[in-house]
């Protein structure tokens, strides 16, 4: 999960003192308004882009499964090289996209290089990896899975903004659902080691399945608070903090629908 530490001037600093990142002032009220608007604009894009991609490559592919199999006894087979181009494709790009993961905060922090390229790679490794869903799920649960995704970002993101206090007791909540998930997840380890899967290890899985939806819904209030502070307190209109805010919201974004497609299949499969 991207962090907020590369906005700070004296973070940046630290760890590049020539760095050309400065403080940013807003000369008039609108210009808030106008950087608020840039940033989730730019966020609707990189969404926009990674469902294309996700779409065109998930799909597309799936074509391409189709139209090289042949049909052995009655059942479909498929190519073994199209199914090493698939794995091949998408381990190249869980790697990439892990490393971009890393490229994107410390291009931005030291503040010499547009960070624009190495988003879009980004987006559109996330779409590469997102098509994945195309292959397990129907079409309408991906779809109603982007619309739940989208109203619980929206309260979130609403809650944020309103959020007029600062926020600092979110932090201790946020660590705590962090570190409670991960214990639960260890003992739900071994207790699935040494007694093997039970009803107990499905509802303690669940349990830590919500824990970290709660965290992920109030790091995105979290998230768009500190963009909105930042905005109120001379965020500039600096392109790479844009593009920088945009890549944090979008990657909110997309934890959230991940873990959402992740309810809905099991909810779907027990009814």
């Amino acid at each position: 999960m991207p962090i907020f530490e590369s906005f700070d001037d004296e973070n940046v600093n630290q760890l590049n003192p020539k760095s050309t990142v400065k403080t940013y002032d807003f000369t008039e009220k609108k210009s808030k308004g106008a950087f608020l608007t840039r940033v989730f604009g730019v966020m609707f894009i990189c969404l926009l882009i990674t469902t294309a991609v996700a779409a065109g490559f998930g799909y597309g592919f799936q074509h391409y499964l189709v139209s090289t199999a042949t049909i052995i006894e009655g059942e479909m087979v498929f190519s073994e090289t199209a199914l090493t181009t698939l794995f091949t494709v998408l381990g190249i790009s869980f790697v990439a996209l892990l490393a971009m993961s890393f490229v994107l905060p410390i291009t931005f922090a030291r503040g010499k290089r547009n960070i624009l390229i190495p988003l879009i790679i980004y987006v559109v490794l996330m779409g590469v990896m997102l098509s994945t869903f195309t292959f397990v799920f129907e079409w309408y649960l991906l779809v109603e899975a982007f619309g739940v995704t989208t109203l619980a970002f929206g309260v979130m993101a609403l809650l944020g903004y309103v959020s007029k206090g600062r926020l600092t007791g979110i932090g201790a909540i946020l660590s705590s659902l962090l570190i409670g998930a991960l214990l639960l997840s260890g003992i739900n380890f071994i207790i699935f080691l040494f007694g093997g899967m039970s009803e107990g290890t499905l509802m303690l899985s669940l349990g830590v399945s919500l824990m970290i939806f709660a965290f992920l819904m109030l790091v995105t209030m979290y998230d768009v608070w500190r963009i909105k502070q930042i905005a109120e307190s001379g965020a500039g209109h600096d392109n790479n903090l844009v593009l920088y805010c945009a890549y944090i919201l979008y990657s909110d974004f997309i934890a959230i629908l991940i873990r959402v497609i992740y309810y809905l299949a099991i909810i779907r499969r027990r009814n």
